[in-house]
């Protein structure tokens, strides 16, 4: 089964504080701009019971005086959201046992890794696709090296 399990800032976020002033300098009407890392599990159904405490005991993934973890309801990106991809230096990982940190991840059998952008407009709802697309080719994604999953 895929679990996919969102890390946030809890401390502002100079990187989306930056990314978002850029944007509307670039012209791009976006009122709130917020950034994660998205981390996409396929495990075992027996093993998913246990695997948001495995994923906050790994210290590189999970700092509880920075971050807040969520589980995601769903395995894609939202609306006013979109997932970014570099498949060059992606972070998966090979067969199983798997180890992140060091630490073992019982019942995972795929691990992905991506930075998760969560585009509102000044009345805090989800940007339309358009406004995402104008984000993305004007500064959020690199197409030399990088992807974008909407």
């Amino acid at each position: 089964m895929i679990v996919v399990i969102a890390v946030s800032p809890t401390i502002p976020d100079n990187e989306a504080l930056t990314a978002l002033a850029t944007l509307r300098a670039l012209g791009v009407d976006v009122g709130a701009l917020e950034r994660s890392d998205v981390w996409r599990f396929d495990v075992a159904p027996a093993a998913a019971a246990g695997l948001v405490d495995a994923v906050c005991a790994i210290e590189t993934i999970f700092n509880p005086n920075k971050h807040a973890l969520a589980v995601m309801s769903g395995s894609d990106p939202s609306a006013g959201e979109v997932w970014i991809d570099e498949p060059a230096a992606a972070v998966r990982f090979g067969k199983p046992p798997l180890r992140i940190a060091g630490r073992l991840l019982e019942g995972v059998d795929r691990v992905e890794r991506f930075t998760a952008w969560r585009l509102r407009d000044r009345h805090g709802a989800p940007v339309a696709r358009e406004v995402v697309d104008r984000a993305l080719e004007t500064l959020l994604l690199n197409p030399a090296f990088q992807r974008a999953i909407r």
